[in-house]
């Protein structure tokens, strides 16, 4: 008995080692190959002005898919997502409205797609040239 006692704490031990030495490696997140589910964010800003702050922003996109964005907090530049669920296996349209507080609305339009490793798309909106936010 004491043999077999010394026996299975020797495999056990040895079992315990050889999975220690496994290396443990990062599976990247996929996204779900039949799920249109997608969380389009990035930053949307106005001009160069401190008091020209973002207000609104309205997404709208080729499928029929449209809301208010959610905004983080800032003043002319400011964090924004919005969720779609029915993004399609082509690129659709995404039309962008924002709100600034000293020149009015503005508007722009781009292509999302599903994308092929994990559910979020990231698309910083301005209206000059860099986009530099």
């Amino acid at each position: 008995m004491n043999r077999r006692l010394r026996m299975s704490t020797f495999l056990s031990a040895g079992v315990l080692a050889a999975t220690a030495l496994v290396p443990l490696t990062a599976v990247p997140a996929q996204a779900w190959p039949n799920s249109g589910s997608v969380l389009l964010n990035g930053r949307i800003g106005c001009n160069y002005s401190t008091s020209n702050t973002v207000k609104w922003a309205w997404v709208s996109a080729s499928n029929g898919e449209s809301g208010w964005a959610s905004l983080g907090s800032g003043g002319m530049t400011r964090s924004y997502k919005f969720q779609f669920n029915r993004v399609p296996t082509s690129t659709m349209t995404v039309t962008v409205k924002w709100g600034c507080a000293t020149d009015g609305e503005h508007s722009t339009r781009f292509g999302v797609n599903r994308p092929a490793t994990g559910t979020t798309a990231t698309r910083n909106i301005c209206y000059w040239s860099p986009c530099w936010i």
